[in-house]
């Protein structure tokens, strides 16, 4: 019920908060929804009729039998697998943990010191699937500032 000719400042400010929201439900579901297309495109159907093809050369394509893709790609095992497989299986992330004081000490004149420890763990964590989201919130805060600052009419310079 929040209209933007009534209250615009409210209306800008629910727009940016649910653009920011979908952007947030977005991302896993784009990055899961890739990875089932090209799960789709390297099924063995779609690579031997990718291969029947004629080339631009007037030959038959001679294929490896697999999708080649310019970056390694990820596995698909449905919405919820793969989720859990980006989170929990796949990579490895640093996590951080707290200084371990070092006891060992020679001289009375020397202080404790601590040591950082970097501990690594199996799979990217939620940051694998909300990859891209700084580049998207950024370019969601400029447009929400250039249409503050430009008076809120949309599409008009």
């Amino acid at each position: 019920m929040i209209d933007r000719e009534i209250a615009p400042v409210t209306f800008s400010i629910a727009k940016f908060c649910s653009s920011t929201v979908a952007l947030f439900i977005k991302l896993p579901l784009e990055t899961i929804l890739r990875r089932g297309q090209v799960s789709i495109l390297s099924s063995p159907k779609y690579l031997a009729a990718l291969e029947s093809l004629p080339s631009r050369t007037g030959g038959k394509r001679v294929g490896s039998g697999q999708l080649e893709t310019i970056v390694p790609v990820g596995g698909y095992s449905g919405m919820f697998g793969t989720m859990y497989s980006i989170i929990n299986e796949e990579g490895s992330r640093a996590v951080a943990t707290t200084p371990v004081r070092n006891t060992r000490t020679t001289t009375a004149k020397k202080g404790k010191t601590t040591v950082a420890e970097t501990v690594y763990r199996r799979g990217q964590g939620v940051d694998g699937l909300l990859r891209g989201w700084k580049v998207s919130w950024w370019g969601l805060v400029g447009l929400w500032s250039a249409g503050v600052l430009g008076g809120g009419a949309d599409g008009e310079f």
